[in-house]
């Protein structure tokens, strides 16, 4: 199924090992080759959410898990959150890696709450919130 293929990041998702952290993966040529503009962007994370939003929900359904770890999506989505913020340069997009990685793992607040809204709301916007603080730090970092 499409929405199968789209939730699970072409089927990273289905890594044995971190598939959380190889679906992110996904999201670095996406960001290298689509991040000539930052309203593009914007655009283009509009548009994950949107078909995130209807393959995560197949998935929940398919799965009758909360948060099916194949589902990758949301962390190739929370990644090019990221660089709406932040122009993505290979040095960039390195830092931004590994911080989105760090809080989408460790959670820090506000994260969980984002958890807490229903099915695929909650799948997404957790990453969402990690790609946002994760663009503000590196914002911050080096302007």
């Amino acid at each position: 199924m499409l929405q199968e293929l789209i939730a699970t990041g072409f089927y990273t998702g289905r890594f044995r090992y971190a598939p959380g952290t190889v679906g992110t993966l996904v999201g670095v040529p996406l960001v290298y080759l689509l991040g000539f503009d930052p309203w593009f962007l914007l655009l283009l994370s509009l548009f994950l959410y949107a078909v995130g939003y209807w393959s995560v929900n197949y998935m929940l359904d398919l799965t009758r898990e909360e948060d099916p770890e194949e589902v990758v999506i949301d962390e190739v989505l929370g990644y090019t959150v990221v660089f709406v913020l932040v122009k993505p340069t290979l040095y960039h997009l390195l830092v931004g890696f590994v911080l989105f990685r760090i809080l989408d793992i460790v959670k820090p607040f506000p994260i969980p709450w984002m958890e807490k809204l229903p099915k695929a709301h909650g799948v997404l916007m957790d990453d969402v919130t990690a790609g946002v603080i994760t663009g503000l730090i590196l914002y911050l970092l080096v302007g």
